[in-house]
């Protein structure tokens, strides 16, 4: 190997060398270091009258991910007491028809004052978008 192609291969060496470390690993946080960041609007999210003040949405996304959807709340309790609250997710096509049906997969969460949690949902292939409704539980 002559010193351009010894050259040509630490370089391709070096320069993946951060596409693959961050590839690395089975997290679903789709979220970089700098902690959570939204990529769609928080309107998505519906919320009961009665947590607005205390249930945060710190962050909203939806990516993909294995060729399907990937919804993701960060939700936060600002509140000084601990709350129960539930989260149901419903998928949309293209055209803005349900892909959930009438199903309700209402999901319970405990948040402790402070306490800050991930929420995650995965559509399937033919998702386009998504609504969360967070309810008092």
């Amino acid at each position: 190997m002559n010193t351009k192609q010894r050259f040509r291969a630490i370089f391709v060496m070096l320069t993946s060398l951060p596409l693959s470390a961050s590839l690395g690993g089975c997290a679903v946080n789709t979220y970089s270091s700098g902690g959570p960041v939204s990529n769609i609007g928080l309107e998505r999210v519906v919320r009961d009258q009665g947590l607005a003040s205390d249930i945060k949405i710190d962050a909203a996304r939806i990516d993909i991910r294995g060729g399907n959807r990937v919804a993701q709340l960060t939700l936060r309790n600002a509140g000084g007491f601990e709350r129960n609250i539930a989260v149901e997710f419903s998928w949309f096509n293209a055209d803005g028809g349900t892909l959930t049906g009438n199903k309700k997969d209402w999901r319970n969460y405990t948040l402790r004052a402070g306490e800050v949690i991930e929420v995650i949902s995965i559509g399937i292939s033919e998702s386009a978008d998504f609504r969360a409704t967070i309810r008092n539980q």
